[in-house]
């Protein structure tokens, strides 16, 4: 448990993951948000600043992808933290985000224990 309850944005455009992976962080006493497309993400972003943000790269329904999305927040606060995840493999991808400020990477589906590691490594 967390004592001061920190912000995690999720973006994934998988209505499932982000209601689930909600529900686990809020019982772990963070204040969650959640956003199906990029475009809605950023503005989330934007309001809310959250302490954490997890960006799924591949969204092909959405009008940005994550990588988009990771270029837009980091313009916002190049110190923001995201943790990209996605099922793609690719080096550009990964290489791409890297470049461009990403805090971490996961690849689906994500292991709970794995995310928790990377989530809690900034959370203090």
């Amino acid at each position: 448990m967390i004592d001061n309850p920190k912000k995690l944005l999720i973006i994934d455009d998988e209505f499932d993951i982000v209601f689930y992976a909600r529900k686990i962080y809020e019982k772990k006493g963070f204040l969650t948000f959640g956003a199906d497309n990029g475009l809605t993400a950023v503005e989330i972003f934007k309001r809310e600043k959250p302490d954490i943000t997890l960006i799924d790269i591949h969204m092909p329904f959405s009008p940005i992808d994550g990588i988009e999305v990771l270029r837009r927040i980091k313009e916002i606060d190049r110190n923001a933290i995201c943790i990209m995840f996605s099922r793609v493999t690719e080096k550009q991808k990964i290489e791409e985000s890297k470049k461009l400020g990403a805090d971490g990477y996961l690849l689906k589906p994500v292991d709970i224990e794995d995310l928790d590691r990377i989530i809690y490594e900034f959370v203090k």
